[in-house]
């Protein structure tokens, strides 16, 4: 069984392909790409497929980025399939956003793939990660730290995505374009061991190949295929641990280390971080505090621990306040993630938790806005108002969230806390021909 054979064997054993996808394929002119190309050509009719090319010139190596973009197309051309090109300079996203070139390429790469999946009404992208890859990428993990996750290598299907040469070395991918004598592309920058990764591939795997094993990227390999097996074998329903994108903090806090770094993990990946062994640390270091914390996971994203809730946040430039609203009975507004509304209480209509019959009466005109310094409100049973600050603290209500929840106010009198706490002096007694104030998350 040839190379080419053994990939479309994989294809079919694990299900990579099916009959009538749309698949967009990532090709740069490289010889991975045009190797995965010959591939699908094999099986475009017998699976009906629909295929488009995408290619990315980075404006990075000049005139050898416009060659193969030129070659791209007449391949495209050959096969009859259409070519999507976009021109973008990872520079210059790299200094807009200050990450590194490689960060750049990758979101200029990922974002074009969604654009041509949607030009093409398509379902899936083949991408050409090879088992050389596979093991630059396990070293590169291991040297920069990584959880037992991160070592399991590209995996062969992740969402959208596909990789059918996952598991084909350069080396096979090499001898069949030559010996078919298929052309392809080289990019010069490979071979330049500027970078982390061309270092590993030019440095570091020749030289343990040479001087103590000429077999390591095969038991490099056989070792990322048994840390997947065991990884698979202990099985976690992280749904006891994760809820609405919030880790159960005393639910994970009992488990078994390795157990609460696996549910680490997981809680990163489900929010789209890269994970790493720094990290997990520090977040398992923080499972043992009391009281509010809060790490930075990168420059986007900043855990928080607050109360017994722990959650992911987006790191963002300091927010306007959101604006006062005036709301006229009956009427509804929205402010922020709360919808505030008011109506008539009808006899028949049953009233939810959040419906308060008020003393309110049609035309008063409500005033919604966030938290102020000072604030009180007047609450059944005591004797003095209480600090809107001091309800939300007792409510365990995280800082972050504090300023969003809408206190809605009559002639400055505070009527309510959001769904919190509610007014003693605006409770009515009545039970019909009344107003309903009702505040609800959207």
């Amino acid at each position: 069984m040839n190379v080419i054979d053994k990939v479309i064997k994989k294809i079919e054993d694990e299900k990579l392909v099916m009959e009538n996808d749309r698949i967009v394929l990532g090709c740069s002119g490289g010889p991975d790409s045009i190797f995965l190309l010959e591939v699908f050509l094999k099986i475009r009719e017998k699976y009906k497929l629909i295929l488009a090319l995408a290619h990315i010139n980075h404006l990075y190596r000049g005139e050898f980025a416009l060659r193969d973009e030129k070659h791209v197309k007449k391949i495209g051309d050959r096969y009859n399939i259409p070519v999507f090109v976009r021109k973008k300079s990872m520079e210059n996203l790299s200094k807009e956003k200050k990450i590194t070139l490689e960060e750049a390429g990758r979101e200029i790469r990922y974002s074009f793939f969604d654009e041509v999946l949607e030009k093409i009404d398509g379902n899936k992208v083949a991408l050409a990660h090879n088992l050389d890859d596979q093991v630059e990428t396990f070293l590169f993990r291991m040297m920069r730290g990584s959880s037992l996750e991160g070592l399991e290598g590209i995996a062969s299907i992740r969402n959208k995505f596909i990789r059918p040469i996952n598991e084909t070395y350069k080396k096979d991918i090499l001898e069949y374009l030559d010996r078919n004598n298929i052309e392809y592309m080289l990019d010069h920058t490979n071979f330049e061991n500027d970078y982390t990764r061309n270092s590993i591939r030019l440095d570091l795997i020749p030289f343990i190949e040479k001087r103590y094993n000429p077999k390591f990227k095969e038991k490099i390999f056989n070792l990322m295929q048994e840390i997947k097996d065991v990884n698979n074998i202990i099985e976690i329903d992280y749904t006891n641990y994760i809820d609405e994108n919030k880790l159960k903090w005393e639910k994970i806090f009992n488990e078994n280390p390795y157990i609460q770094k696996k549910v680490i993990n997981k809680f990163l990946n489900v929010n789209n971080i890269q994970a790493s062994r720094r990290k997990i640390e520090n977040i398992f270091k923080l499972l043992k505090t009391t009281g509010s914390k809060k790490i930075k996971l990168d420059k986007d994203y900043t855990l928080l621990k607050e109360y017994d809730r722990i959650t992911i946040v987006q790191n963002k430039i300091k927010e306007k306040e959101l604006e006062t609203i005036t709301l006229k009975i009956p009427g509804e507004v929205i402010f922020g993630n709360y919808i505030v509304s008011t109506f008539f209480k009808k006899e028949k209509i049953e009233l939810n938790k959040n419906d308060f019959l008020t003393t309110l009466k049609e035309g008063n005109e409500l005033l919604i806005r966030g938290r102020k310094s000072g604030d009180r409100i007047k609450l059944k049973g005591l004797e003095n108002s209480k600090k809107v600050k001091d309800i939300m603290i007792n409510s365990k209500i995280p800082k972050s969230e504090r300023e969003n929840i809408p206190i809605v106010l009559y002639k400055e009198e505070i009527i309510c806390i959001g769904e919190l706490k509610r007014s003693e002096k605006f409770t009515s007694k009545d039970k019909k021909g009344i107003i309903v104030l009702n505040v609800r998350r959207k």
